[in-house]
């Protein structure tokens, strides 16, 4: 691993500046990365610092590289979730240990999410409604997946429908399925796809 290379001064200088550090910086990332930069930031973080890699250092410096570590889990944890992010942008400008703060306290009963739906197929508006800059925005699919290997077989179907070619999408979505059974987003995309694939058909056929 690349936190073997690390020497002992190298680790009490991050240990040093840790509650200075955003979670952007923490990660690598810019304020505005998207879901994949966000995971890719942390993998390339928990390659320096994951505990595993510093099994064999003296108990200090296994215990600073624990501290590291776990900011870093909770900087994925927030940025990967769009209203602790959302919660967190907005504390920034009082300071890093504030927003940190801010993001550990309950969400109230009445917020609201400002996670993004899952994609769809269908219209995000009936036509000729006001139009709604909000109503277009989705997650990706794979933004929803919970099982790590589903993950490219949910990229690849809807890649696959944003080009209209349903039938592969589905087989795509099936393998995705069988790896991540019981997701509710897996299998509203589904149903969608299989209302395409009937459409295209036309009435009466199947």
């Amino acid at each position: 691993m690349l936190g073997q290379r690390m020497d002992s001064n190298a680790i009490r200088g991050w240990l040093a500046v840790l509650d200075e550090l955003s979670y952007y910086e923490l990660l690598g990332i810019d304020s505005h990365a998207g879901a994949d930069q966000i995971r890719r930031g942390f993998y390339r973080f928990a390659e320096t610092f994951h505990p595993d890699g510093h099994a064999t250092r003296p108990s200090p410096e296994r215990t600073a590289i624990n501290t590291i570590f776990m900011r870093g889990t909770e900087a994925y944890r927030v940025l990967s979730d769009a209203a602790l992010r959302y919660r967190y942008d907005e504390a920034r400008s009082q300071g890093n240990e504030r927003a940190r703060l801010v993001t550990m306290q309950p969400l109230p009963a009445s917020a609201k999410s400002f996670r993004a739906p899952p994609p769809s197929l269908k219209p995000s508006q009936p036509a000729g409604a006001a139009t709604d800059p909000t109503a277009a925005l989705t997650g990706k699919l794979a933004d929803y997946v919970r099982q790590p290997r589903a993950r490219p077989f949910a990229q690849q179907a809807e890649a696959l429908a944003k080009n209209k070619e349903y039938a592969k999408a589905k087989l795509q979505l099936k393998l995705a399925i069988n790896m991540d059974p019981g997701n509710p987003a897996l299998d509203g995309y589904m149903k969608e796809l299989e209302e395409q694939i009937r459409e295209a058909k036309g009435p009466g056929r199947r």
